[in-house]
This record gives structure tokens, sequence and C-alpha cells, in this order.
């Protein structure tokens, strides 16, 4: 598993938010890829901000309450956000998802945002690696036992 990098599970063409975006726009992005969230990039593809549905939550209810929608994106989005490189580990990625009660993390390379990777595809790692292993074990067991 050590092998395994974020290189190699995650989304090199994430969705990405710019700044001056319409946070129900972005919440309709959001909704239409099935992602929890989203980095928020400048022109040159440089991390600054992370938009989740839950930091969206307020200007959709602010837009079906009061019939606003003029929130942009810089408004909602957080600026401290955890990241990992290409060259993280599954394992010490799996840690970062564990510590930070995310479900999206950016894959940042000098400061660009160069993929996405999900909870989810790193779960799907984890059982693929878990079943591979378990293929080995009944190889082994047959393999004792026909000898």
């Amino acid at each position: 598993m050590q092998t395994i990098t974020a290189e190699t599970i995650m989304d090199r063409s994430p969705l990405s938010f710019r700044p001056d975006s319409g946070v129900i726009v972005a919440l309709r992005q959001l909704l239409t890829a099935s992602l929890s969230g989203a980095p928020v990039v400048d022109g040159d593809n440089n991390l600054i901000g992370f938009l989740s549905e839950a930091d969206c939550m307020r200007g959709a209810l602010m837009g079906g309450y009061f019939s606003t929608i003029g929130e942009l994106v810089r408004d909602r989005m957080t600026t401290e956000v955890e990241s990992i490189g290409t060259n993280t580990n599954l394992v010490d990625v799996a840690e970062k998802f564990l510590h930070n009660n995310r479900r999206v993390l950016p894959v940042v390379e000098g400061g660009k945002v160069v993929g996405l990777v999900q909870r989810r595809g790193v779960l799907e790692q984890l059982l693929e690696q878990i079943d591979s292993k378990g293929e080995q074990v009944e190889y082994r067991k047959k393999k004792r036992h026909f000898s």
C-alpha cells in the first residue's frame, strides 16, 4: 500500500471554482458532479480555498428564503485548506481523511491544483488491496493442499 500514491487514484481533471463564481452556480455543479466539495483556484490554478456543500448551504437557504442569490464563492469558501501532494501514499491519504472529516482532498504540486482525491476512491483502493491479499492467501492455501 505504500507504493500506491494520490497520483494513482486522483481525478486528474477536477472540478474547481473561481472565487468570483456564484455560490448557487457552484452548488449546482457540485451536485451534478456528485462531489461534496471542490477547490477554489485563482487564474493560475493556485489553490486559494475550498468550497463544500456545507459552505453552500447558507447561500442556498438565503436564495430560497429571501430570493437572493448574489453570494460569491469567495464569501463562503474555507481558506485554510488541507491538501496532499501527488506522492502522498495511500496510508497517509487515508489518515488525512480520518483526521479532518473531509470527503474530498485537493492534490497540489507547487501550489497548483493537479487533482482531487475522494474518500470513496481511497476506500475502493483499500478494498482492492484487501481482495488481492485474500486471493494470495487462497492461492497459498490451495498450493499447500495440492502439493
